[in-house]
């Protein structure tokens, strides 16, 4: 008897930590689980791991629209063994779609999306003002529409809460479309020498629901799993198989982000025109001693009143000239990561502005801006280039000084 306690003892204990399978694999390793080999980076989604997938493709999780999900950021050995410069980084959650899709088909995407929306501030994705986000990470950003950013120690385990609100089917005008699913991705940076580097990825695929659809579409795979397991010969155990699929979610209630092996391919970011005095969350930094609470700004950003909220969707000469903006990807040869330089004209005079303001120096002081082609040709940048060439196109920026003079080469990538 005492041997039979015993073996069931162990066999409670197995069954408490069994994983469930992974999923196929294909290209990059597939971390589905962490009976996987372990990366230096661990993102999970705090919602269930979608049932079926192709082979090869990323995680997928279905999420209901404008419901919070948290998301925590771990490294498995404790920032141990990490070649980092400090043991603070920084990390980037956007909603994007894959790379398969051109940038300007992405961004002709969200800009079909953002038209709909009943204001023009609706942002892609939200950070939930709660109490363990303070508690977790600093300095929340809002970088783009569809990506926030947020520093945190990988000697901790990092949790933030994020909202995305935009449905699979919103990049559509046509009915009865089949969703398009996104990516949900997460980068992170070395930033601690002052040179960001960018030393992981991840993602995993998400496909957006309303009214509750995310719980109904799970559901709606179980069964379909239900029904293809019974018609399985080895299906000896159908009926209890069945109780345990259709009382809701089982196995794993998180879902794990896929690592991703290109470092190299810059997301697209999306920077409608609309003007914040800031992009930057105020209360990521921790006040000093002196500030009392009730000086302290809010996370989030402060809302309007209902009505100014909705505002009139924008005109169809407005649309127009929003086609006319010209956004450059840019970096200086020691920085890692891209800087989004939006011109508020399709010009030179537009582009010597961004630049100025981006790097705080009179715009009067830049002597001659040229592009330097990627088969080595260096040609003066004019409003023909920057119009109809440059739209959404990554540089390496150069600057050189004299006699007071700035002179810019934007290499092309």
């Amino acid at each position: 008897r005492g041997k039979k306690e015993e073996k069931g003892r162990k066999e409670t204990k197995s069954h408490s930590l069994r994983l469930p399978a992974p999923l196929p694999s294909g290209g990059s390793a597939l971390l589905s689980s962490p009976s996987l080999p372990c990366s230096d980076f661990e993102y999970t989604l705090g919602s269930p791991k979608a049932i079926h997938i192709k082979s090869g493709e990323s995680p997928m999780a279905y999420l209901n629209k404008g419901q919070f999900y948290p998301i925590t950021l771990r490294t498995p050995a404790g920032g141990k063994g990490l070649a980092l410069s400090s043991n603070k980084v920084k990390s980037v959650v956007m909603v994007v779609f894959d790379n398969e899709k051109v940038p300007v088909e992405q961004l002709r995407f969200w800009k079909h999306w953002h038209s709909r929306q009943p204001t023009a501030k609706q942002r892609v994705i939200d950070v939930a003002d709660c109490k363990e986000n303070f508690n977790t990470v600093q300095h929340i950003e809002e970088v783009a529409y569809n990506a926030l950013s947020f520093v945190w120690n990988v000697n901790e385990e990092a949790k933030v809460f994020i909202g995305v609100n935009c449905l699979s089917t919103d990049f559509s005008s046509q009915k009865g479309v089949k969703g398009v699913p996104l990516n949900l991705q997460i980068d992170t940076y070395d930033c601690g020498s002052g040179a960001e580097r960018l030393v992981h990825r991840a993602v995993c695929q998400i496909k957006i629901f309303c009214d509750k659809g995310a719980e109904r579409k799970m559901r709606d795979d179980e069964r379909k799993q239900f029904r293809r397991k019974v018609k399985c010969p080895d299906s000896s155990n159908s009926a209890g198989m069945k109780g345990c699929l259709l009382s809701g979610f089982r196995g794993n209630e998180t879902t794990y982000l896929r690592p991703e092996a290109d470092l190299e391919t810059p997301p697209v970011l999306f920077i409608p025109n609309v003007h914040f005095s800031s992009l930057q969350r105020p209360g990521g930094a921790v006040p000093s001693a002196g500030q009392s609470s009730s000086n302290r700004l809010p996370l989030k950003r402060s809302c309007s009143p209902f009505a100014e909220e909705f505002e009139s969707l924008p005109s169809k000469k407005a649309k127009e000239d929003d086609l006319q903006r010209v956004l450059l990807y840019v970096r200086r040869e020691t920085e890692e990561v891209f800087d989004a330089l939006m011109l508020k004209t399709p010009d030179l005079k537009g582009l010597r502005n961004a630049i100025s303001e981006k790097y705080g120096f009179p715009e009067e002081n830049i002597y001659k801006v040229y592009k330097k082609c990627k088969r080595g040709i260096l040609v003066n940048m004019d409003n023909n280039i920057i119009q109809h060439y440059s739209n959404h196109v990554a540089f390496l920026l150069d600057m050189g000084e004299l006699d007071g003079k700035i002179q810019i080469i934007l290499k092309e990538l």
